[in-house]
């Protein structure tokens, strides 16, 4: 070495202010915080603020509250550093960090002072602040808070659990100078928290059973974006070529016609559209870190809306690094070693909910009694390709294989018949499909259905007729039928069966 040695240490409050800068917004920082709860073995967070009910538009503190194993005073100071035991470390598995930040950016995305009070179960209380005002002037120096137990106070009488810190262990987070809320008035600041709550609610899914959040006493109830879906087996796809794997699952959700009412079918995409939510869902050891669209794979399309993929990654460097996992834990990268497999896999996926999306499942199961038997629906409307001078294009056609239609063409004379055949012929040539399409992804047009009571009333209809005139015996009349749409949709219990006498093993 030679030459003068030059010291190029940064100015605290350049770079305070540039972390500050990072791209967190209030929902994204409190779950970066929940997540170095977890790590810390908590099974119970709540997040309270001072009591805007009473008029005040200011906000004063925000405070999270942990029952995890707790940190010594030493400990708050390591969290306090900036980079923490690096980013090349061995983390483990519950770990949900990497970058060493997660505190310092988030908290400061929101606030300029923050105070960790922590207490272990072997330790006595010990409280830290990191002053961004006071780094400013004096340097990477924190100092211990003169009086935390005024802060006890302040939390207590907000708590849900008022016995929290009766426990052995726990850490509180307390946020002060909140000078990057606004909080214009009281309705302002909680359509925030509202926002909060749902982000939780999806982010932290996985964590159900596991953890209890509290936010301003109102408990998270969790939401699954599979639940009720069909699911394939979880396969494993290398990510590199030292044979490093993520775990993949496809789901594909039901169609609206599978059930009853409209708000039960809008449960599937509780939180957001069902056009951003199809797609691929990003986790990080259980966390939720991505969701909604294709990673640059395939765009958003109407007739994907029913197709989910979940892929698994784990906390290691090399997954990390891979997927390109930011500070935030907000956004990833497909890694180019992986596009060409994970392609086929989602294409697949699309290919199921196409079908379930056009035809209402094409393979559906049906609920008789307790016994599911899983057989090709017949659909009323068709989907195929032709050719024309434009190349190789699809269109929809009626089924007329479908038993409704062949019930009615049978009792048609033969002239009726030609003219029934015509008109439908027509308006399978003049389906106002571009129309559909636009007013669909729109959301301004809905597809009616019969109600179950309707259907079986038409079902049963059916049923006798195509006994009466001894074209099946009743088993026969009941298989054809359930196979057929809309029919197919119904469930039959012991009595119901019985009375058509059917015997079902």
């Amino acid at each position: 070495m030679s030459g003068d040695v030059i010291n190029i240490e940064p100015s605290p409050s350049s770079m305070l202010g540039s972390l500050r800068s990072i791209g967190y917004n209030l929902k994204t920082a409190l779950a970066d915080i929940i997540d170095n709860s977890i790590a810390a073995g908590a099974s119970n967070i709540e997040i309270i603020n001072n009591d805007l009910n009473s008029g005040a538009n200011e906000l004063d503190w925000v405070a999270i509250v942990d029952d995890g194993k707790g940190m010594t005073r030493d400990g708050i100071a390591d969290a306090f550093t900036l980079g923490g035991k690096g980013v090349d470390a061995i983390r483990s598995e519950s770990d949900l960090g990497r970058f060493g930040l997660g505190l310092k950016t988030a908290s400061f995305s929101q606030c300029k002072r923050l105070t960790v009070i922590s207490k272990t179960e072997y330790t006595e209380l010990a409280s830290l602040i990191f002053d961004i005002d006071y780094i400013g002037k004096n340097g990477w120096k924190v100092f211990d808070s003169i009086n935390p137990e005024s802060i006890l106070e302040k939390i207590k009488i907000r708590l849900k659990d008022p016995d929290f810190f009766e426990k052995e262990a726990w850490t509180i987070v307390f946020w002060e100078n909140l000078d990057k809320i606004e909080v214009n008035n009281y309705s302002n600041y909680y359509r925030q928290i509202e926002k909060v709550i749902e982000h939780f609610s999806l982010v932290f899914h996985k964590f159900d059973s596991i953890i209890n959040i509290f936010v301003n006493n109102t408990e998270i109830e969790f939401w699954n974006p599979f639940e009720g879906a069909t699911s394939t087996s979880q396969i494993e796809i290398p990510f590199d070529s030292f044979g490093n794997k993520f775990k993949f699952r496809g789901h594909v959700l039901r169609h609206r016609s599978e059930f009853k009412n409209e708000s039960q079918y809008n449960l599937q995409s509780k939180f957001g559209t069902f056009f951003h939510n199809q797609g691929i869902f990003v986790y990080r050891n259980k966390r939720l870190i991505y969701r909604g669209g294709w990673l640059g794979l395939l765009n958003r399309e109407h007739h994907h809306i029913l197709a989910r993929v979940e892929i698994d990654l784990s906390n290691s460097n090399e997954s990390d690094t891979a997927w390109d996992v930011n500070i935030s834990k907000s956004s990833v990268r497909i890694p180019k070693f992986t596009e060409s497999l994970l392609s086929p896999e989602c294409n697949s996926i699309i290919a199921q909910a196409n079908d379930t999306f056009r035809f209402h499942g094409g393979i559906k199961k049906h609920k008789i009694r307790k016994k599911i038997v899983e057989k090709k629906i017949e659909p009323i409307w068709n989907f195929g390709s032709k050719g024309s001078k434009l190349g190789v294009k699809d269109y929809y056609s009626i089924n007329k294989d479908h038993a409704l239609y062949k019930d009615l063409l049978d009792s048609l004379g033969s002239s009726q018949k030609e003219k029934f055949n015509h008109l439908i012929d027509y308006l399978e040539s003049y389906l106002p499909i571009d129309n559909i399409f636009a007013r669909k992804s729109a959301e301004e047009v809905e597809q009616p259905y019969h109600g179950d009571d309707e259907l079986r009333e038409k079902f049963d209809e059916l049923f006798q007729k195509f006994v009466q005139e001894s074209k099946f015996d009743e088993k026969q009349a009941f298989e054809a039928l359930i196979h057929v749409e809309p029919f197919n949709k119904l469930s039959f219990d012991k009595k119901q069966l019985q009375n058509l006498n059917i015997q079902y093993d």
